[in-house]
């Protein structure tokens, strides 16, 4: 044994209170992200109300994943990009580039004691 090694041993209780308060922790750290991401749809860059969808003058605009070379999608293919109503395109921009990493599904860490 290590010297000045007493034999105690961590509580059970202290065990699963840290454990507690590290997934609280993440728990709310996801909420706020969520938050943030909600508010600025609520900032009005983000248009949901039924009159606003009306179709542009010029037409839409689609995000198009191009796939990969193992005909993938997501991490292990293709990219995205944005396909013009004339038929050109251009890559994506900020906003959109946020919409695209929140679709991806977040990984947790599951702790345990």
């Amino acid at each position: 044994m290590p010297e000045g090694w007493d034999g105690t041993i961590k509580d059970l209780d202290g065990v699963h209170y840290e454990i507690s308060k590290k997934e609280d922790e993440m728990l709310y750290q996801e909420f706020v992200q969520k938050m943030n991401f909600n508010k600025m749809k609520m900032a009005g860059k983000v248009k949901c109300h039924r009159y606003s969808r009306r179709r542009p003058d010029d037409g839409w605009k689609f995000t198009v994943e191009k796939l990969g070379p193992r005909g993938k999608r997501g991490g292990g293919g293709g990219w995205k990009f944005v396909s013009l109503p004339d038929g050109s395109s251009r890559p994506l921009d900020e906003m959109e580039k946020m919409y695209v990493k929140r679709e991806t599904p977040r990984h947790r860490h599951k702790i345990l004691p």
